[in-house]
């Protein structure tokens, strides 16, 4: 159990990450076992070289996507049967660069309707993939430009969302800057877990006590233990490592024993100014990209979380190499002027309930006596007082700049929980958590709602349609904390 409700995790995750000095200044280490060691590392199939080391990776402009069922050996010697993407590219990735004009073919030989959205990234509204269906042996395609590098990533988003998601359908979408190349190595951590049986089948059930689905296994691009991929280091090098969150419920806090990071995006937008920081939380759908440099010659530490269910991500190293200075390049502030003393436009109270009756009504809602579609009694997390599909939606002007503000009022006894808030389409400005302005600006598309506190962020959408806006707790999304924003 994540334990979301404890009261460490007031701290708010984006503060924790810009907190260096003064009153940002909180880590979340929690109970993180560092298992940092100057033992062996014990060679993946014999080699040290790391499929999702991207740096040699030349940008792509055109891509097929096959949605395909396959097998994965999650825990050694059990198979696990699994959904994949596959591009040609390590974990289904995507790989471009900004400006590029970006044709994506899909085909899908699963057993049944999903769809695609592209995390973070954005596009014009019917290229955002919500609300085309992909039918089982059916096709789709896009087409669009991304005028932003950074880390973004890929999922289907037909409700219910969760088996899909729990299955291994998610896949990181890099969009690379100039600068990148300069690092010395360049590596995507796609972090997850695995709710499993002892068979090794996946378990997408929960207990009353959970809430939500927490797995017991753990992975990195989905190997476990032993099994991950290392990260490869010389002393005075810089590596950029772009981890992605791609839990359905559980948050990661990741730590180095001995080493800070140096962060530079926050999902996949550059900060104004980069910060060090020993650990780095990331909610679900959340995403860092961090600079780590080396500081030994030899011996082998790990980045963990604050569980040992297996994410251990090894970091060898290999001698001494030249002394590097960080190739990040900052943006140049783009905050709404005057944003600080705007009146909220609107607000979202987030909260949960009791429900009675069957999940079918709202795409994916489980009963808590007796599983998926009981008549009994299940959860319900609301916006507003209301759940999937009763919400009214918002209307919004097309350029106009809106201050939204989140408030989660989700006190249950056993459901007190944070809130990862993700907006479809757009990236958004956070103006303040309580009141109180982050250190420096800071565009998310995902943002920690903690509990009994208020954030307010500021949006602009120049692009019309229908958008999501959803808590990316894919429970609570599926069981009721989904909206949408009508932008015209």
């Amino acid at each position: 159990m994540k334990k979301l409700f404890l009261a460490a995790c007031a701290v708010m995750a984006i503060f924790q990450f810009v907190a260096c000095t003064g009153a940002f200044a909180q880590e979340r280490v929690g109970n993180a076992k560092s298992g940092a060691t100057e033992s062996t590392y014990k060679n993946y199939e014999g080699s040290m070289n790391n499929p999702f080391n991207i740096i040699s990776v030349a940008p792509a402009s055109q891509f097929h996507i096959a949605i395909e069922p396959g097998k994965q050996e999650i825990v050694t010697g059990r198979q696990t049967n699994v959904n994949n993407y596959a591009t040609g590219f390590p974990g289904g990735a995507i790989i471009t660069a900004k400006n590029t004009n970006l044709t994506i073919n899909v085909t899908s030989t699963i057993d049944t309707v999903t769809s695609m959205h592209w995390h973070g990234l954005k596009v014009v509204n019917d290229q955002d993939g919500p609300f085309t269906p992909i039918q089982p042996g059916g096709s789709a395609a896009f087409q669009f430009s991304l005028a932003e590098a950074g880390t973004f990533w890929y999922h289907p988003h037909h409700r219910p969302i969760l088996p899909q998601l729990n299955s291994g359908m998610y896949a990181p979408f890099i969009v690379k800057e100039t600068y990148d190349t300069a690092y010395a190595g360049d590596y995507i951590l796609m972090l997850d877990d695995w709710a499993l049986s002892p068979e090794g089948t996946i378990d997408d059930r929960y207990t009353i006590a959970h809430m939500e689905i927490v797995g017991s296994v753990e992975t990195v691009n989905k190997r476990t233990g032993e099994a991950i991929y290392p990260v490869e280091l010389k002393k005075g090098e810089i590596v950029k490592l772009r981890f992605i969150n791609a839990s359905t419920a559980q948050l990661h806090t990741l730590h180095l024993d001995g080493h800070e990071f140096t962060v530079t995006h926050l999902d996949g937008h550059p900060l104004t100014s980069s910060f060090t920081t020993r650990t780095i939380t990331l909610f679900p759908g959340e995403r860092a990209d961090v600079e780590l440099k080396g500081i030994h010659n030899s011996g082998t530490f790990y980045i963990v979380n604050e569980r040992n269910f297996g994410m251990r991500i090894p970091v060898v190293y290999t001698g001494a190499g030249r002394d590097m200075q960080s190739p990040f390049v900052p943006p140049q502030m783009k905050a709404f002027p005057g944003i600080a003393d705007k009146a909220v436009d609107l607000t979202y109270v987030l909260a949960s309930r009791m429900s009675r009756g069957g999940g079918g009504r709202m795409g994916g809602g489980r009963g808590m006596m007796g599983g998926r579609g009981s008549g009994g009694m299940r959860m319900e997390w609301t916006i507003n007082g209301l759940a999937h599909p009763n919400i009214p939606p918002t209307r919004v002007n097309v350029g106009q700049v809106y201050k939204i503000r989140f408030v989660n009022n989700d006190r249950m006894m056993m459901t007190q929980t944070s809130h990862p808030m993700h907006i479809h389409g757009e990236h958004f400005l956070v103006v303040s958590v309580n009141g109180t302005p982050p250190p420096s600006e800071m565009w998310l598309d995902t943002v920690e709602i903690p509990i009994g506190q208020y954030v307010d962020v500021a949006i602009r959408f120049d692009n019309p349609g229908t958008w999501m806006m959803h808590c990316h707790i894919i429970d609570h999304e599926d069981n009721g904390m989904l909206t949408v924003i009508i932008a015209e």
